[in-house]
C-alpha cells in the first residue's frame, strides 16, 4: 500500500491542515495558526486506538471544512467616501474658499456631510462602522445614516461630539473657542471641557459651549437666540469701570429675575416648572405670553414631564395659531407621539407640521420620521408613496437610503 493510501498521523495530520487552512487566507496570524492546530490535536488525542480509521479520516474531513469555512467569513470593509465641490488641500485638510459654496462628503453608507463656505476640516478615521470628522474651523452639516452599529465622531477644537445615527449643524470658532450645535433629529452626546461626563442633546436642541470659560448653555431651536454679547465672556462692559470710592458710595443696581427663557438657556428647566407652578399652570397655559409658553413646554420636555410638555405645546397651537413657535410644535408632538409608540397620533403631527410648513426647518425629519411610522404600520402602499416624495424633495437627506430601500427595484 502506498503512502497516499495511508492514514496520515495526528500531528502530521494537523499541521498539514493548518496549513491548508493558512493557503485559503494569508490573514491568518501565527497566533491563530497555532491555536487552531492546537484545538485539532485535542480533538485527535480523545481519539482511542479503537477508533475505526474511516470515521477517524471523515472527522478529520469535517474539521478541515468547517475551519475553512470560518476562514471565507466576509469581514466588514470600511466605508468609502466621495469628495465634490470646491476644495483646498493642505496637509490632509479640506478647506473650502470662502466666496464658493459648500464642499460635501458622501459616505458609501449613505451619510453626508457638508463643509460650509470659509470652514475647515478633515476626515481623520474611517471603519466599518463610520468615521471620524474633524471641523478646524467654520460650520459642518451632517446627516448620518443610522445603523445597528453606527459610530460616528465630529470633533471640534476640545470637544467631542458621539454620533450614531441624526441630522445637525455645528459651527466652531477657533478665535472665540465657541462651539454651536443646532440638533434636528436623533440625538448626540458632547464632551468637553466641564462636560467630562457628557450632556446628551435631543432633537430640538441648542446647545452653546465656551472653552475658555467652560460654560455651556441648552436651549431650545424654536427659542431666539440670546445676542452675541450676551453670550460672549470677552464682551465689554455697558459702562466705563468706577473709581472704588464711587463705588462704594453708590447703591447696588437692582438686578431684575431671569426671565423663563433665560432660566432655558441656562438649562436651569426645573426652575422654569417650578416659576409656572407658582403663577399657577392653569393660569399660565391661559393667559402667559407665547415666549412663557415656549420656554414651559420646553423645560417640561428636557425634565421628562411628558403631560406637562405636551399641555404646552397644545397651548401654543391653540392660543398663537400661526406662529412659528405653533408651526414647530406640531412636530416636536409629532417627535413625543413617535417616542412613544402612538404611530396614529405621530403620523397626523407629521401631517400637520407638513402643511403648516412644507419649507419649514424641520420639512425633512418629519416627512423621513411619517416614511418610517408608516413602513412599522404595514402601510406598504402609503410608504412606497412618501418614499418617492422624500427622495423628490430629499434626496441628499438623512432618510435617503432608508427611502431607496421602501421603493421597489428596477
Amino acid at each position: 500500500m502506498t503512502r497516499a493510501n495511508e492514514l496520515l498521523e495526528p500531528e502530521e495530520g494537523a499541521h498539514n491542515l493548518a496549513e491548508l487552512s493558512r493557503g485559503v487566507d494569508g490573514a491568518v496570524s501565527e497566533a491563530e495558526h497555532a491555536a487552531g492546530r492546537e484545538r485539532l490535536m485535542v480533538s485527535f488525542g480523545t481519539r482511542t486506538q479503537k477508533t475505526p480509521w474511516r470515521l477517524l479520516a471523515a472527522a478529520l474531513v469535517f474539521a478541515a471544512v468547517a475551519l475553512a469555512a470560518t476562514l471565507f467569513v466576509e469581514k466588514p470593509s470600511r466605508l468609502e467616501y466621495r469628495v465634490s465641490g470646491p476644495v483646498v488641500s493642505d496637509d490632509g485638510w479640506l478647506g473650502v474658499p470662502a466666496d464658493r459654496g459648500a464642499l460635501s462628503l458622501r459616505f458609501s453608507e449613505g451619510t453626508e456631510i457638508d463643509l460650509g463656505p470659509g470652514s475647515k476640516g478633515k476626515v481623520d478615521d474611517v471603519t466599518a462602522d463610520g468615521a471620524r470628522v474633524v471641523l478646524g474651523t467654520g460650520l459642518l452639516r451632517a446627516r448620518v445614516v443610522h445603523r445597528s452599529r453606527t459610530h460616528w465622531t465630529v470633533a471640534a477644537g476640545p470637544y467631542s461630539i458621539e454620533v450614531t445615527g441624526t441630522a445637525f449643524d455645528v459651527g466652531w470658532s477657533t478665535s472665540g473657542e465657541r462651539l454651536e450645535l443646532s440638533l434636528h433629529d436623533g440625538s448626540v452626546v458632547v464632551r468637553g471641557p466641564s462636560l467630562r461626563d457628557g450632556i446628551r442633546v435631543s432633537a430640538g436642541q441648542r446647545l452653546i459651549a465656551h472653552a475658555r470659560t467652560g460654560g455651556a448653555e441648552l436651549s431650545s431651536l424654536f427659542a431666539p437666540e440670546a445676542s452675541s454679547e450676551a453670550q460672549s465672556p470677552e464682551a465689554p462692559s455697558a459702562e466705563p469701570p468706577r473709581e472704588p470710592s464711587e463705588a462704594v458710595d453708590s447703591p447696588a443696581p437692582v438686578r431684575a429675575s431671569p426671565t423663563w427663557s433665560e432660566m432655558l438657556a441656562s438649562g436651569n428647566f426645573h426652575g422654569v416648572i417650578e416659576a409656572a407652578e407658582a403663577r399657577g399652570v392653569g393660569t399660565t397655559l391661559g393667559h402667559g405670553s407665547l415666549a412663557d409658553l415656549v420656554a414651559l413646554a420646553d423645560a417640561a420636555r428636557y425634565a421628562h414631564e411628558k403631560g406637562l410638555a405636551k399641555r404646552g405645546l397644545l397651548a401654543e397651537r391653540g392660543r398663537f395659531p400661526g406662529s412659528a413657535e405653533a408651526r414647530a410644535a406640531a412636530f416636536v408632538l409629532g417627535r413625543m407621539a413617535d417616542d412613544e409608540g402612538l404611530s396614529a397620533e405621530a403620523l397626523h403631527w407629521y401631517d400637520q407640521y407638513l402643511a403648516e410648513s412644507p419649507r419649514g426647518s424641520f420639512a425633512a425629519e418629519a416627512l423621513g420620521r411619517k416614511l418610517v411610522a408608516l413602513v412599522h404600520s404595514g402601510d406598504t402602499r402609503s410608504a412606497r408613496s412618501v418614499a418617492a416624495n422624500y427622495l423628490e424633495r430629499f434626496p441628499r437627506g438623512a432618510h435617503a437610503a432608508y427611502a431607496r430601500e421602501v421603493l421597489p427595484g428596477p
